[in-house]
């Protein structure tokens, strides 16, 4: 007698919902992670990692080795919805960057939407990258883990009541210093949590929970934390065979703070960022031919720029700096209807109808509008009182995909997606740091808008054994947030002089083929590119490069990753993934000029020069522990080893260059500056029982 056997293990593939979902799906450009498969792809230091292995997927890309925050289709980092079990994360990485805050085991599967975005989704102009947890087991107890070089994990779950209600607990730790020099220490932690109970038929309660720290010394005694809380309870209920709803109550915050106790300036920095969201969601099958979906949602933002404090008793005769805190209530209201017109034409379309209410209190510059924005150009300060609207912002946006079966193995697939958004990641850094701020739309900064096109050909081949698309896109946007050189955010009381409005436009080609059945699986990703902004002012202040198209930071326009998972045996695997990408774009400096005892570079037009192209191989080898006793029942217990080789011909790229003087000689050389430069190992053990 044969007993079946289930295997939940906590690496990332790319899998189909369901035989020939990616043909007949009516969402073009969506990809779906899942964690479980008979084989693991290489992951840094053996981390398996959702944010790692969605840069292996075509048209998702980063600036660099492992770099905080993912670039979707030419667009930008805080241009993706990040949601956990609906909640908004506003910083999804550990480490700066090295690896994300969602826990592997505690995480069922990550479906990324970055060509055709449903109306029921919002607030961001280029993606939706939506983690679900998981539920638990309402029937076993089960207990699993793993420790290697970065992390322990552990996960516990089980049945609160049998077939009625479960829950799933997971941590996890760092264990080890992974600072890349010895002056530093970084260290994290993340709790997860979720408890499902259903009442009865027609009503099922969530609650999901996230704490998430990191923390980084230095030589001088300065001490940054920061970290995400998400916390949310749903409603699901039934009213019938027809018309069901979702009730949403959620927390998200993000919070950073500084303490620098030893520099001239010592003082405690700190900013945090908080949302509260009720939200509806209904649908109702007309028949099986014709759904409808609407709802509704609000978000209280509450924002804290940031707050400078002198650190001790010798700074205190410093005056601190205390920012406005912002307040804006968005709200919007959507309808869709998605339809099969006969045998080979499906549709979804519909709208979305968004607002931002930027509240009170809080102080507005007006500036002298014939001269460029600055600090000595205001004429004017407006005052309004708590909760008091200040400034109103209201749009529509449409939405439409249409799909065609050219056969059961093939379509065509079309979209449109407009999108409005009101929150904007303030940073004039090359990638994303803890101490980047968030910042509303408001007097000064308008929300971004975005026109996404798209039209693909889905083709599956051998009975689902082999998938493959080819999708084409065009991006346009209005209202990018762009910063003037040199500028100065941090702490800043009046960032709108230092913020200029620009226009975008993103373009490009994605090729995926994907070999799903047989000892050897894996898929090839290939996406041809660009991705430019114009930012042409009134002054010359506010124009960069004479008011043409220049490249993004994130502009690469050949971008390649192959990944291939082998079954030796039935207890032994082996993968690899290459990946090479074209050379990001940097500014060189022209010359140099000495100010004040300074040496100052001086910059020519912006993002003129390529970094060498980038390609790296990691590979990785997993050893199953044996899963049968010697009467051939299954083990309750199931371990296995991975073992990890990260940039295997050690090559050492450039993540960007920096300018050394020659204290002697006076000559200015230019290094590069590379992250990993040799071969680097790792070693994780996993269990389950």
């Amino acid at each position: 007698m044969l007993a079946q056997k289930v295997n939940e293990l906590n690496e990332i593939t790319i899998s189909a919902l369901e035989p020939d979902f990616n043909v007949s799906s009516l969402i073009p450009g969506i990809n779906t992670l899942n964690l479980s498969t008979e084989g693991q792809i290489p992951y840094f230091l053996g981390e398996v990692d959702v944010l790692q292995g969605a840069t292996l997927l075509p048209g998702i890309k980063t600036l660099g080795e492992d770099a905080n925050g993912l670039n979707i289709r030419g667009g930008s980092t805080d241009q993706n919805l990040i949601l956990l079990d609906e909640a908004t994360v506003y910083n999804p990485n550990h480490l700066y960057g090295l690896i994300s805050v969602f826990n592997p085991e505690a995480v069922n599967n990550v479906e990324i939407m970055k060509g055709f975005i449903p109306p029921s989704y919002g607030g961001r102009a280029s993606s939706v990258i939506s983690v679900h947890q998981k539920e638990g087991d309402d029937q076993n107890y089960h207990f699993t883990g793993g420790i290697g070089l970065v992390s322990a994990r552990f996960i516990a779950e089980g049945p609160i009541k049998k077939k009625q209600s479960s829950f799933i607990l997971s941590g996890r730790q760092s264990i080890f210093d992974l600072s890349l020099d010895n002056n530093t220490s970084t260290t994290f932690q993340d709790l997860n949590a979720k408890v499902n109970l259903k009442y009865n038929k027609k009503n099922t309660f969530y609650f999901s929970g996230y704490f998430g720290n990191d923390r980084n010394t230095n030589t001088f005694e300065t001490v940054r934390n920061w970290g995400n809380r998400n916390f949310s309870l749903r409603w699901n209920h039934l009213f019938g065979r027809r018309v069901f709803a979702n009730f949403s109550a959620i927390l998200s915050e993000y919070n950073y703070k500084i303490t620098q106790p030893r520099e001239a300036a010592s003082f405690i920095g700190k900013s945090r960022i908080i949302d509260y969201t009720a939200k509806s969601d209904w649908g109702y099958v007309i028949n099986p031919q014709h759904e409808l979906k609407f709802g509704g949602s609000t978000i209280f933002h509450r924002l804290k720029p940031g707050d400078r404090i002198p650190f001790d008793e010798q700074t205190s005769s410093s005056n601190p700096l205390f920012l406005d805190s912002e307040h804006g209530v968005e709200s919007a209201v959507y309808l869709s209807h998605e339809a099969t017109l006969g045998k080979k034409v499906s549709a979804l379309y519909g709208f979305r109808v968004s607002s931002l209410h930027y509240l009170g209190a809080g102080t507005v510059y007006q500036y002298n509008p014939e001269r460029p924005r600055s600090n000595e150009s205001i004429t004017d300060t407006l005052h309004f009182r708590s909760l008091e609207i200040m400034k109103s912002y209201y749009g529509w946006e449409p939405r439409a995909s249409v799909s065609y079966l050219l056969s059961q193995q093939a379509s065509v697939k079309a979209s449109y997606t407009k999108s409005r958004q009101y929150l904007h990641l303030i940073s004039s850094t090359i990638t994303p740091a803890p101490t980047d701020i968030w910042k509303l739309s408001d007097f000064h900064i308008s929300p971004t808008t975005s026109h996404h096109y798209s039209l693909g050909v889905y083709q599956n081949f051998k009975e689902n054994k082999w998938e493959t698309y080819l999708d084409g896109y065009y991006k346009r946007l209005v209202n990018m947030v762009q910063y003037k050189d040199g500028a100065d955010l941090l702490f800043n009381p009046n960032p709108e002089t230092e913020l200029l409005s620009g226009l975008g436009r993103a373009y490009g080609l994605e090729f995926f083929l994907k070999k799903n059945e047989g000892r050897f699986t894996g898929w090839l990703s290939y996406t041809l590119s660009r991705s430019e902004i114009k930012v042409d002012g009134e002054f010359n202040e506010e124009t960069i490069n004479n008011g043409r198209y220049f490249p993004s930071n994130y502009d690469k326009k050949h971008d390649v990753s192959v990944v291939g998972i082998y079954k030796f045996l039935p207890r032994l695997s082996g993968s690899f993934s290459f990946k090479y990408n074209s050379g990001r774009p940097f500014t060189l400096p022209l010359g140099k000029y000495i100010y004040e005892g300074n040496l100052i570079p001086h910059f020519g037009n912006r993002n003129q020069s390529r970094l060498p192209d980038y390609h790296r191989l990691d590979l990785s080898v997993k050893w199953r522990g044996k899963q049968f006793k010697a009467d051939g029942t299954p083990k309750r217990f199931e371990d296995y080893w991975t073992l990890v080789v990260y940039n295997a011909y050690g090559r050492n790229n450039v993540y960007s260059y920096f300018f050394k003087e020659d204290e002697q000689s006076g000559v200015t050389t230019i290094e590069p500056y590379t992250i990993f430069d040799s071969i680097i190992p790792a070693i994780t053990y996993n269990f389950k029982f």
